[in-house]
């Protein structure tokens, strides 16, 4: 396979695990890195195994055009995004600068003419509990104002096919954020409790090869331009998932379980990705990710 994927953002979980799943697919990987020392994707290693992979590293946003335009891709996928869940004035411009002021530049530096795909990756959580816009915290905020960004090149490029990834809660191996999965398999392995905020916590758990092929999909079949949802078929209960998985293992899973109030769920109605199906469940790789951490 010969084609050429200028990426954002493979750094990050999603990032780090799609990068490998495309090299492994023999796609050419353009990854643009901006800092070699913080970041957790192993250029050098991924280099020395894949001939296919790219690193494209940047230090100031000035440098995008000279360092992108002569790549001859006609894909773009944007995983580029740093979370906060609250912010003070210095993560406010960190945050801003890379959520929009980074993916509009990598947007904008790229030659028009050449780009047929361009794949962004949203978060529910622009909408929290409602069907209309009402950002959870100026994280959202800013993927909602790069949507906006993206309807203008949109409109203006025509030629130019557009997906926004809509996705939930996404766990996977070597997840090292913090997040249910991750906290349930650390606190496993100290032997400490894991606190749940209610009886009634349900997340939407998807795994990140899940994502991964939905990706993969958008890249290779002729699928209307659009927002699409990348979801499980089922939200979970985390207390009674707890509960499931002892059973099947020896060393129990210790819980604590609080009685916050829960905010009803309002689902957003986006069409569901075509082509795509969920092949994995958090149920069986609960229990796997249980075993291999003992």
């Amino acid at each position: 396979m010969n084609k050429k994927i200028l990426l954002t953002g493979s750094s990050g979980f999603i990032g780090r695990n799609l990068t490998t799943y495309l090299l492994e697919k023999k796609y050419q990987v353009y990854a643009i890195l901006t800092n070699k020392k913080r970041n957790r994707l192993d250029s050098s290693k991924l280099k020395k195994k894949y001939k296919n992979f790219n690193p494209i590293f940047i230090n100031d946003i000035k440098e995008i055009k000279k360092k992108i335009s002569n790549i001859n891709t006609s894909i773009i996928i944007n995983l580029a995004s740093k979370y906060l869940r609250s912010h003070d004035f210095l993560k406010m411009i960190d945050l801003i600068k890379s959520n929009i002021l980074f993916t509009t530049s990598v947007l904008e530096a790229f030659p028009k003419n050449k780009l047929k795909k361009y794949i962004n990756l949203s978060s529910v959580m622009i909408h929290k509990n409602s069907e209309e816009y009402h950002p959870q915290n100026l994280y959202a905020a800013t993927k909602k104002s790069f949507l906006d960004i993206l309807k203008f090149y949109q409109i203006s490029n025509n030629n130019i096919k557009f997906y926004n990834l809509f996705l939930h809660d996404i766990y996977g191996e070597n997840d090292y954020r913090d997040k249910i999965i991750h906290t349930i398999l650390k606190n496993h392995k100290i032997n400490k409790n894991v606190t749940i905020s209610s009886r009634k916590l349900a997340l939407n758990l998807l795994n990140v090869r899940d994502v991964n092929q939905a990706i993969n999909l958008i890249i290779n079949k002729n699928i209307i331009s659009g927002d699409y949802m990348v979801k499980s078929k089922n939200f979970t209960n985390i207390v009674n998932l707890i509960k499931k998985a002892n059973k099947g293992i020896k060393k129990k899973i210790k819980l604590k379980i609080l009685n916050n109030k829960i905010e009803k769920k309002i689902k957003k109605k986006i069409k569901i990705l075509p082509h795509w199906k969920q092949k994995f469940t958090i149920e069986k790789d609960l229990i796997k990710y249980l075993y291999e951490n003992n």
